[in-house]
């Protein structure tokens, strides 16, 4: 299906040079302007990355919901800068520049071509999706590096052969495990292949693929012994976070949402571009006579997008959990441009090759100018186009610093009468607020009737007894439970105004100052 230099969609035959001096100029310009926009400070952290934060801050073998790799890596980058915003994300900037390396690296070898593996990169940073990766440090962005990274490994150690390669991609997958637990679908998919593959089939008689399973397993171990010390608590949130719990959906309507999630957060052109080159590949790779690039692109990426959608038939499936499929998806879909321009000067084929490029160039300009809007949405609304409030995604990131300036100065203010501490019936906001006070207090998420999370693990109320506290909440009025475990409860409401405009305002939270701390009595958990 991929043939050298086939690439002549641009305007002049350009030499074999030439590709790879653009995807550094692209790699270049890529990684600059992600490190100039989390150094700007235009968006304040994401909960999901204070809450990472805080991981950051008490390391461990593994966390309640996730792999150890994301707070290792944050607590790295924070221990060698400082605790700042620029720092938490400066991980996701080079984590994307090394995934948008691997893609080209896969891309090249698989369609031996370097206007293939520029074209790939093209793709994947014109995907919102991934834009998001390459400046928010959530577990998502090691788990696509190492995910990239293991398919680069794996395609090397079949095509050349020895234990070596396949010790290397075994490393890979345990880093990736270690990240995120979708690493785990690699395995089958890679067997997969292997099972499919005539020209590679031989290796399920040889070590080395077994040699790269248990070095995976074996750098997975400590998140086992840490889940199974912990009354496995991961176990049991992964498989409420896959369909064991009491959600349920309607079937189809769910499947829907979330294939519309995906077309959403890809973008509808690419997403159709992405969809059409896993057709191609399925079709040339499953053929009798198979192509074995294709099937490798296929097992690559598809299983795990279809795992998701027959999930999504029994549970909510997040848009974010098919985000490392789209590596090989977009190689899959440059491959299928490049196969309409091998013959694009005869008949039918023109036609073929006329349509690929206009879509993808289409895809491309659309999928940058999503990015561009999600960058700088208050520039819509500065030409008087706001966005809708329902569209506006960024409003997670806004708002928390003013929230943790108001806090900082009733913890100050508190903290010279005795010990203080904060807390809030909400993890996302305990996480925020410990970052965005100077002091980093000690800070607590109480349990009133919710899920468990990695504050339910940390626990440690006990040993604040007789203390004053900080209360953040968006309830007007405080809990009872907290009104029981204090002498004195009074309110300090707050409310936080989005700084996009006028038509743009955040949740108001209120704020609370308690005194004489009791204790809290155990409510009833719903859930892991």
């Amino acid at each position: 299906m991929c043939s050298r230099g086939s690439f002549t969609d641009w305007t002049h035959q350009a030499s074999g040079r030439q590709a790879p001096l653009l995807f550094l100029l692209v790699l270049c310009c890529l990684t600059a302007f992600h490190l100039w926009f989390i150094h700007s400070g235009r968006f304040n952290l994401a909960p999901d990355e204070a809450h990472y934060w805080t991981w950051s801050k008490r390391l461990d073998w593994s966390y309640y919901s996730k792999g150890p790799m994301v707070a290792y890596l944050i607590a790295l980058s924070t221990r060698l800068g400082g605790d700042t915003e620029f720092f938490i994300r400066l991980p996701a900037v080079l984590l994307s520049t090394g995934t948008a390396v691997c893609t080209f690296v896969l891309a090249d070898r698989l369609c031996r071509s370097t206007w293939a593996g520029l074209q790939a990169v093209l793709a994947l940073a014109a995907m919102p999706l991934a834009e998001a990766g390459s400046i928010l440090m959530t577990i998502d962005a090691p788990l696509v590096f190492f995910w990239s990274l293991t398919l680069v490994l794996i395609h090397r150690a079949l095509t050349t052969g020895g234990n070596g390669r396949w010790l290397l991609a075994g490393i890979g997958l345990g880093l990736g495990l270690l990240s995120k637990y979708t690493m785990a679908i690699m395995a089958p998919q890679i067997f997969l292949y292997l099972l499919l593959s005539r020209q590679h089939r031989f290796w399920l008689r040889r070590p080395g693929p077994y040699l790269a399973l248990g070095v995976g397993l074996l750098l997975f171990t400590p998140v086992i012994y840490w889940s199974a010390t912990h009354h496995f608590v991961s176990l049991r949130h992964l498989l409420e976070q896959l369909g064991g719990g009491n959600n349920s959906v309607i079937p189809l309507k769910s499947a829907g949402e979330f294939v519309a999630s995906q077309a959403g957060v890809v973008t509808p052109l690419l997403f159709l571009i992405l969809i059409i080159g896993l057709w191609e590949v399925g079709r040339t790779g499953l053929a009798r006579c198979g192509d074995d690039t294709s099937l490798f692109l296929l097992c690559a990426s598809a299983p795990l997008l279809i795992v998701c959608v027959i999930t999504s038939l029994w549970t909510k499936v997040q848009a974010n959990w098919a985000a490392p499929t789209y590596i090989a998806a977009a190689v899959a879909a440059v491959a299928w441009r490049q196969s309409a321009s091998a013959h694009r000067n005869s008949g039918p084929s023109a036609w073929r090759w006329t349509r690929s490029r206009t879509l993808f160039v289409c895809a491309l300009i659309t999928g940058f100018l999503v990015s561009a809007v999600g960058h700088f949405p208050h520039a819509l609304a500065a030409v008087g186009l706001p966005l809708p409030r329902k569209l506006d995604l960024t409003k997670r990131l806004r708002g928390w610093a003013e929230l943790g300036a108001q806090v900082n100065a009733i913890y100050e203010e508190m903290s010279h009468n005795g010990p203080t501490f904060v807390f809030s019936d909400r993890y996302q906001v305990a996480s925020e607020v410990m970052f965005y006070v100077a002091a980093h207090p000690a800070t607590y998420n109480i349990q009133l009737g919710r899920r468990m999370n990695q504050f339910d693990v940390w626990g440690g109320t006990d040993k604040v007894r007789g203390w004053n506290a900080v209360f953040i909440t968006d309830r007007p009025d405080p809990p009872e439970p907290v009104l029981r475990s204090f002498d004195v409860v009074q309110s300090d409401p707050l409310t936080v105004p989005s700084t996009v405009g006028p038509m743009h305002r955040l949740r108001p939270w209120f704020i609370f100052r308690c005194y004489k701390f009791r204790g809290f009595q155990p409510a009833r958990q719903l859930g892991y």
